[in-house]
């Protein structure tokens, strides 16, 4: 048995912590990892985490805002 225990979704979102999704912000495309699910005035929100070497946290995305991108360069939204 590991370390760490995979934390649970305790809401029923669309995309899980841990995925890779994008997102805009400021008029750019972000991409990053969702750290954290949060449940506000019935909206889901993501807070995302971005970047490589020098990562920083997006907070408080809502589910509509965000999408996948596949390797064919095809937008999908869960």
């Amino acid at each position: 048995m590991g370390l760490f225990k995979k934390k649970k979704n305790k809401y029923n979102s669309k995309y899980q912590i841990g995925e890779f999704v994008s997102f805009h912000k400021d008029s750019d495309l972000k991409h990053g990892v969702i750290n954290e699910i949060k449940l506000k005035d019935n909206i889901i929100y993501y807070d995302i985490k971005v970047g490589g070497e020098a990562t920083w946290l997006c907070k408080d995305i809502p589910e509509d805002k965000v999408l996948i991108i596949e390797t064919d360069g095809i937008i999908h939204k869960k």
